[in-house]
């Protein structure tokens, strides 16, 4: 199973230029000898303010391939949950009625979606009931699918000043937990946010933040003043599952 994955479009921040990194990277996706089987879009698909999601996933039609989306901290969930409904009508609804939280079992991996959306924090939030459905979903597994969990923020300590000193909250430590117990099933959790590809691991399971399609920030190990962005490739990632690993590979584009 091919899985690729896009995060971070922020549409329509940096105007055109930010317009044609996105419409970048779809073509050069369609240029692989692989054909994805789904595309992930593991959040901040608008930027703040902008409420329009139909340009964007106008361009992510363009793959001509199924796509799932959840929320980053640039969203909001009963806008993007409407527009899916509206433009993307084969887009999975979501179990519960006010986030964008569902679980697809069509394919040979389970995919497990969580909205951490929460308005005015970067760092997001899962609730107390987001998190036992999270636990449900794992243990209700009857036919012992490996899992690939996505959710926006990157759960780990990233070594970056802004990420865990400024933006970090504690669901994140709950989540991991979550993860640890059930780290013989979950095979990839699948995040963005950090504007950068950046791996680690919990109990084992890769953690992958995925570039921006947008723009790259400042690896700030030694604490800055506000956000900075840098002149970086923006990139992809593909995640290719064989029925016993997962190998994920980052596509940076100059």
């Amino acid at each position: 199973m091919n899985i690729f994955q896009i995060s971070d479009l922020h549409y329509p921040y940096q105007g055109e230029r930010g317009i044609e990194n996105i419409e970048k990277i779809i073509n050069h996706m369609k240029t692989q000898d692989i054909k994805p089987d789904i595309l992930l879009v593991s959040g901040d698909l608008i930027n703040n303010d902008f409420e329009d999601y139909y340009p964007v996933l106008k361009i992510l039609d363009n793959l001509d391939t199924p796509y799932f989306c959840i929320t980053g901290n640039h969203d909001n969930s009963k806008k993007l949950m409407a527009a899916l409904k509206k433009y993307v009508p084969a887009h999975p609804l979501s179990e519960h009625a006010d986030k964008l939280d569902y679980c697809i079992d069509s394919y040979p991996l389970r995919i497990i979606a969580l909205d951490s959306y929460k308005e005015n924090t970067p760092g997001g939030e899962l609730s107390a009931g987001q998190l036992d459905w999270l636990e449900q979903k794992l243990a209700d597994n009857p036919l012992q699918k490996p899992v690939v969990v996505m959710v926006h923020q990157f759960t780990v300590d990233a070594g970056l000043n802004f990420f865990d000193v400024k933006t970090r909250q504690p669901w994140c430590d709950k989540f991991n937990e979550i993860i640890v117990a059930r780290n013989d099933t979950v095979k990839l959790v699948a995040c963005g946010h950090l504007h950068n590809s950046l791996v680690s691991n919990i109990a084992g399971v890769p953690v992958i933040s995925c570039f921006s399609a947008n723009w790259q920030a400042h690896l700030d190990f030694e604490p800055v003043r506000n956000m900075q962005e840098l002149e970086r490739p923006v990139g992809y990632y593909i995640h290719r599952w064989n029925g016993r690993n997962m190998v994920s590979y980052a596509v940076a584009l100059s």
